[in-house]
């Protein structure tokens, strides 16, 4: 792989550990000069962690790693959940208080079945780790006390499981056109900057317009990796619009200057599309 594809990666993962609050050291230390077997290690330990946020992450950094697509069948795992999904309609009703979990779990499972269908892959995975996560919490697991739901219950939550560990194998590799790269990673490289900054915002109207231009660095960002040249552009025009606003409002010189800094990102960015 391409040695910025593989950062591209890592700042994805590091994208998803900022913005659920998972840790990002490590991913932070990696992402300057990532190597594949730093990568490897650390999904490892990221896909074994309980906690469904670091998951998250490991999931987007599959992104930056060769996975072997002979069993992948998302059509046939799609139809299975359907069948899951399903079933947890079902048991809605006779769940108690645990009624908002298993919807929960049943809408995530729903949701991974409309992802993989439309080939959304890794955001079906995240979908499936989440339904994992609210398939072992307490209020499901306590349905379990009951000798009428007990069985039923495990077999549910043994399938989840199960169906969580196939969509992990499938093959999920970033497609980022050569000619678009060096773009790609210059926008996440400013993106990340804002994210991470300690600056303070002040008020909501400056609030807005820093989330406005993460969130449109983001999504510039995906549509370049889905060969979408043209539509990148167009929403980094507006991002250049709300920086220049927030410029005008900041206060400080520490915040205007990294404003300044990723607006001139942005900017560069725009000349090479």
């Amino acid at each position: 792989m391409d040695p910025r594809a593989l950062r591209i990666a890592v700042g994805l993962a590091l994208e998803s550990a900022i913005l659920s609050g998972a840790s990002t050291e490590e991913l932070a230390s990696l992402y300057p000069d990532p190597e594949p077997p730093a990568v490897s290690a650390l999904h490892i330990r990221l896909m074994e962690s309980q906690d469904h946020r670091d998951r998250e992450a490991g999931i987007w950094l599959q992104t930056g790693m060769d996975l072997d697509s002979a069993r992948a069948d998302p059509a046939g795992l799609a139809g299975e959940l359907g069948k899951m999904e399903y079933l947890l309609y079902a048991l809605i009703s006779r769940a108690g208080d645990a009624q908002r979990e298993v919807n929960d779990w049943m809408n995530y499972t729903a949701n991974a079945v409309h992802l993989l269908t439309d080939g959304f892959l890794v955001d079906a995975k995240i979908m499936l780790s989440r339904a994992l996560h609210v398939s072992r919490c307490p209020a499901v697991e306590g349905l379990k006390a009951y000798p009428g739901l007990s069985y039923e219950v495990g077999v549910y939550q043994d399938a989840t499981a199960s169906y969580y560990r196939e969509a992990m194998g499938y093959p999920v590799g970033l497609r980022v056109p050569e000619e678009t790269l060096d773009a790609a990673l210059k926008l996440q490289e400013g993106m990340l900057e804002l994210m991470r900054s300690r600056v303070r915002l002040e008020g909501p109207r400056e609030n807005q317009l820093a989330l406005g231009a993460v969130t449109g660095l983001s999504s510039s960002l995906r549509r370049l990796m889905e060969e979408n040249p043209g539509e990148a552009r167009r929403r980094l025009e507006k991002v250049v619009g709300l920086m220049e606003t927030w410029q005008d409002l900041a206060g400080g010189p520490e915040k205007r200057e990294l404003i300044e800094a990723n607006l001139l990102r942005v900017r560069e960015t725009l000349d090479t599309l």
